[in-house]
């Protein structure tokens, strides 16, 4: 675990020495990112103006978002700001890789494996950039690596609160959830998995519903349900090959405060079916985690591989599809990269491209985006293209499972009181 903590701190140098000192890719660190403005704002409001996030002003994040903003000291430059945010985004990495080596070594006997897991991570890292020290997402990225942990360790109700605190965060974890349910296998596990997990998700909105529940339905899922396809969506692409084609199939739309969406003949019904694809790609995948439940059970090794598949089901259905999401998964892609099988390892070289792509493309390429010109598009569609294709060796590589052999596989079995722990 130490030696993930200092590969993190020489991937971090990497990156700023590099992209600050000589490619200057999309950073620069004199410029505050607008994300980071967007954070400051917010926390200047709750911990100076002392007003009320969804009533007092829109809020489009869950609660717990705002613990993210409020740590970075305020009363200062935004300069300040953003130095602080920045260390704060690099000790979660940080953290990050010090959780998944540990889910690592519970998942794997011996050294090997999760000392290349910590090298992956570290790699990962430096293709997604200096992009992650502007954006809080890798908060979403350590709750999945906490819950990989529980899981490892078969603690289906911690796995499960994990999961809801995740919801609390930025809604999508949620998608987790069943996955821990049918591990869980026993009535009274699901249900205290369900109890905790329902508790997390729910409980830190409670003050401001209180406070305000119009304001959190219009603020937050108001403004979920508003945002129109986005471009780098992967149910996007096709229009923008087509336009790559065809100069003029679809147009670009800059709303205030949201991600470019595109507008085309059909694209509002491709807006509206995007929960839909969510669902359908999130019952294809359970389809296959329910047959094969018992070598999941057994094999705790594949469990990261099923976790990565629900987050690529929802990357890849949804209508927004922002740089940052791609975060969540760092932790999930260098724990698949060192499987044992070669369908995860290929899913897992594929996302390492796809991040380095995300990289090229955002924030470098981000006005081109907008004038639609074709290289960042054609980009875009490539990177969506390994999405798509990760997210099919994933479901897979799970549907495969059904078939292996759940002893035959060296595997490290916990102890008769953890394999009935909560």
């Amino acid at each position: 675990m130490a030696a993930a903590a200092a590969l993190q701190a020489i991937a971090w140098l990497v990156i700023l020495e590099l992209f600050r000192g000589i490619l200057r890719w999309g950073y620069d660190p004199k410029i505050v990112s607008p994300d980071v403005v967007h954070y400051a704002d917010v926390a200047t409001r709750v911990l100076i103006g002392h007003e009320w996030p969804y009533s007092a002003f829109p809020f489009e994040y869950p609660p717990l978002s705002i613990l993210f903003f409020i740590l970075p000291p305020v009363r200062g430059t935004l300069a300040t700001y953003h130095h602080w945010f920045a260390a704060q985004m690099i000790a979660i990495d940080a953290i990050i890789a010090v959780v998944t080596a540990a889910a690592a070594l519970r998942l794997w006997n011996g050294l090997a494996r999760p000392l290349a897991v910590a090298a992956t991570l570290a790699v990962a890292v430096v293709a997604m950039g200096a992009f992650a020290i502007q954006v809080f997402d890798g908060a979403v990225a350590l709750v999945l690596a906490l819950a990989v942990l529980c899981l490892a360790y078969r603690r289906w109700t911690l796995a499960a609160f994990t999961i809801g605190l995740g919801f609390s965060l930025k809604l999508m974890p949620i998608v987790v959830l069943p996955l821990v349910l049918v591990l869980a296998r026993t009535r009274r596990r699901i249900l205290w998995a369900l109890v905790a997990g329902g508790a997390a998700a729910v409980v830190p909105f409670v003050p401001f519903l209180v406070h305000d529940e119009a304001g959190v339905r219009s603020g937050l899922f108001g403004f979920q349900i508003g945002r129109g396809l986005q471009i780098e969506s992967v149910a996007a692409s096709p229009y923008l090959v087509a336009d790559v084609i065809h100069h003029g199939a679809v147009t670009v739309t800059v709303p205030p405060g949201g991600s470019l969406t595109i507008n085309g003949a059909g694209t509002g019904l491709m807006e509206r079916l995007a929960p839909l694809t969510v669902l359908l790609l999130l019952a294809v995948l359970y389809w296959a985690v329910w047959h094969a439940r018992a070598a999941l059970r057994s094999r705790p090794e594949s469990v990261p591989l099923a976790v990565l598949a629900a987050i690529l089901a929802a990357l890849c259905g949804n209508k927004v599809l922002s740089p940052q999401h791609l975060f969540w998964i760092l932790p999930l892609v260098a724990l698949c990269l060192a499987s044992r099988e070669l369908l995860p390892k290929i899913a897992a070289g594929l996302l390492l491209c796809a991040m380095a792509l995300t990289q090229v493309e955002f924030p470098g390429m981000y006005y081109r985006q907008i004038r639609l010109d074709p290289t960042p598009l054609l980009v875009i569609s490539a990177r969506n293209a390994l999405l798509v294709a990760a997210f099919a060796l994933a479901v897979t590589a799970v549907w495969r499972l059904r078939s292996a052999d759940p002893v035959g596989a060296p595997v490290r079995v916990a102890p008769a009181a953890e394999q009935e722990g909560a």
